[in-house]
């Protein structure tokens, strides 16, 4: 059974499967790859670049880069790994280009919904120092926590999509954790 009839029966095929096919030109192929990854490169476009345009614009401009260049790729089991590489990239150089350095506000939804308009500011205050601290910490704490606790992501994804292993990005969230803890004064910080 082909790749693009595999799709189009909804079946499951390997990484491997998709970009063999894609880089024979089957864009179902390529597109497949593309819904697979979406989420952890915004993540990671987003957490380097803390604004959503901005990241989705990376997220769009590595997928191009990635199908131009799919034919001379040799390592299909590392695809994955290759597309996360290229995305990063594209963040640091989109943070260059751009300078950005400010966060985007914290959404209103996340702020809770205590009526009590006295503890709704006291709770936007706390998330804003938190975003702030968060914000200072070196990249290598804060891409990490940002991955994981602001996106989402499991360990295993913000490992790919850092490539780093799974143990360095445990320890650099453990670490960045003790350095919140110790700049916000909290026994625990959760």
């Amino acid at each position: 059974m082909s790749t693009c009839t595999m799709i189009r029966k909804g079946i499951s095929a390997s990484d491997e499967a998709l970009v063999s096919a894609a880089a024979n030109g089957d864009r179902a192929a390529f597109a497949e790859l593309a819904a697979r990854y979406r989420r952890i490169a915004y993540a990671v476009a987003y957490a380097q670049l803390r604004h959503r345009e901005t990241a989705e614009d990376v997220v769009q401009e590595a997928l191009i880069k990635a199908f131009s260049r799919l034919p001379s790729f040799r390592r299909a089991d590392r695809w994955a790994a290759w597309l996360m590489r290229i995305v990063r990239n594209a963040a640091t150089d989109a943070a260059r280009r751009r300078s950005l350095r400010s966060a985007e506000p914290i959404p209103p939804h996340l702020m809770g919904s205590d009526d009590n308009p006295e503890e709704q500011l006291l709770a936007q205050e706390r998330l804003r120092t938190v975003a702030a601290a968060v914000q200072a910490l070196p990249e290598k704490f804060r891409l990490p926590i940002v991955l994981h606790y602001g996106s989402g992501l499991t360990v295993p994804e913000a490992a790919l999509a850092l490539g780093l292993p799974a143990s360095t990005v445990i320890g650099r969230i453990a670490g960045g954790l003790r350095i919140l803890r110790r700049r916000l004064g909290h026994e625990r910080l959760q």
